[in-house]
């Protein structure tokens, strides 16, 4: 079903679910088709309600009249889409004869609801006829990919007023193609010579998300190896994404040791009753950290223009660091932190692999929105 109608007449639905009015205010305020709604949802659920007949007696015959008379409007005027609102004015007349049909208290009101499904049907005839030529129109500058977009979304059109409409599949098969601005992620080069880090994941997460996500229907993302199976004669852009530098530097290690104390604590009982003072011990507290930095460099070369037509560099930064104690004293001066601490297992820092997979994190997404943003509207 064509999207303009499929609006209509969801907008009409959702006015009948708007409670239990009567319709009575909408008819007054001239909105026919939404007092018909509320007219029919009310005697769905009470067949004798007066107010209801009445606004549907008086609501349906104004809607009908309303719809063609903007119909004979239509047919009058130079618009060259004109077929397209008078088949949603029809469609509009006939969900309003289904609604009455399945309402036994409203074919009571309303015993002969009318429906046009001859003049429906010749309206979205012709409306596919002016579509179908302005999609063939737009397809011989195809070259153009703009023209290539109109050409398929015109095609579009035609397809949902009129399914299997001549070679309309054929032509959206060639718009679409022309259409298409193919793009190819390349693979990252190492990161760091430095150390031994697998960096292929990165990349590969992002291609995931590319071809799942939906962030244009004229853009297609390929991986260099499915552009070579795929034998593309052509490629639009290309995104090239570099990592200037990867550090893993801020070493830190290091203790304190501090006094702590708590007051008011139970310390003795005599004569049975509790002595209060205050309890102390020695915290000793250490600390390793390190901290994974660096930039990742995103491009994309338009192989038509010869040049890089955005670029952009994304700083990350990932620190790791551990605390753990250990304590001389009485173990009730110390506070929940602190006892966490105790309770902490010292750890080794970090392998290289893991500090960049976690440096890489924050890259994804910024990468993620740069791509989307960039060719949402493309």
């Amino acid at each position: 079903m064509n999207r303009f109608l499929q609006l209509a007449l969801i907008l009409t639905i959702l006015a009948g679910l708007l409670g239990c009015a009567s319709g009575k205010k909408a008819l007054k305020k001239g909105n026919y088709d939404k007092a018909v709604a509320q007219a029919v949802n009310r005697l769905r659920s009470n067949e004798d309600h007066k107010k209801a007949s009445t606004t549907l007696r008086k609501a349906y015959r104004y809607a009908v009249e309303q719809h063609l008379s903007n119909v004979d409007r239509a047919k009058a005027s130079n618009d060259l889409l004109k077929w397209e609102s008078i088949a949603r004015d029809y469609q509009q007349i006939n969900f309003l004869y289904d609604e009455i049909l399945r309402c036994p208290g409203c074919r009571d009101v309303v015993p002969n609801p009318v429906k046009y499904d001859a003049q429906l049907a010749s309206a979205k005839r012709n409306a596919a006829d002016v579509r179908y030529d302005l999609g063939v129109e737009a397809l011989k500058y195809k070259k153009d990919r703009i023209k290539a977009i109109e050409a398929h979304e015109h095609f579009l059109v035609v397809r949902d007023f009129v399914p299997r409409y001549k070679d309309v599949e054929e032509k959206m098969q060639e718009a679409i193609y022309h259409a298409t601005l193919r793009v190819v992620v390349e693979q990252i080069p190492s990161p760091t010579r430095m150390f031994n880090v697998k960096h292929e994941f990165f990349v590969n997460k992002i291609n995931e998300y590319l071809h799942n996500a939906r962030i244009n229907d004229y853009v297609r993302f390929y991986t260099p190896g499915e552009a070579d199976a795929e034998k593309l004669d052509y490629v639009d852009h290309v995104i090239r994404m570099e990592f200037d530098r990867f550090n893993l530097g801020n070493v830190f290690s290091g203790k304190e040791t501090r006094e702590v104390s708590r007051d008011s604590v139970v310390i003795a009982t005599r004569d049975g009753e509790d002595i209060y003072g205050t309890v102390k011990a020695k915290l000793t507290v250490h600390e390793k950290a390190i901290t994974g930095s660096g930039l990742l460099d995103f491009k994309v070369y338009d192989n038509e223009r010869n040049k890089v037509i955005t670029q952009e560099k994304f700083p990350s930064e990932y620190t790791w660091s551990i605390r753990w104690a250990s304590y001389n004293g009485d173990e009730r001066a110390l506070s929940e932190e602190e006892m966490a601490m105790v309770n902490t297992v010292e750890a080794s820092v970090p392998n290289p692999q893991w500090m960049f997979e976690e440096f890489t994190a924050p890259l994804y997404d910024q990468v993620i929105s740069k791509i989307s943003n960039y060719y949402r509207g493309y």
